[in-house]
């Protein structure tokens, strides 16, 4: 199927409680880079790797956003998506994480075919899955 155009690149904007917090989080946590941040409304977009994250406060409307709401999750055991981080050691990402006081919501899973991968929860409650590749 030719879909008649070329997608450059993907990616994902979360609406937050405080920017500041979450690009703390983000770039703390996580290892993203700081690429933009704006004030009003405040806003913030971050990179790793090829990947693009954007975010948001939640509470302000946008004009180039017409017709969309966003808003954070409710309940980090139950979402529709999940942001994926490929780390090449998921175990020291797990001590690291954990010793820093982020939320986890188990202990690391090492599936039959390979790798290694756990779920924590950044501070807005968006899931964040951390691989290991097998």
């Amino acid at each position: 199927m030719s879909i008649g155009y070329r997608a450059t690149r993907v990616g994902t904007i979360l609406a937050v409680a405080d920017v500041r917090a979450s690009t703390a989080f983000y770039t703390g946590a996580i290892g993203f880079e700081v690429e933009a941040s704006y004030d009003d409304p405040p806003y913030a977009t971050l990179v790793l790797g090829p990947a693009r994250l954007s975010l948001a406060e939640r509470g302000h409307p946008a004009d180039d956003r017409p017709g969309v709401e966003l808003e954070p999750p409710g309940d980090p055991s139950r979402t529709s998506a999940m942001i994926v981080v490929e780390v090449d050691d998921a175990g020291s990402a797990f001590e690291s994480l954990s010793a820093s006081g982020v939320q986890t919501l188990a202990p690391p899973y090492h599936p039959p075919w390979g790798g290694c991968r756990f779920f924590c929860v950044d501070p807005d409650g968006y899931v964040i899955e951390i691989e290991e590749p097998a």
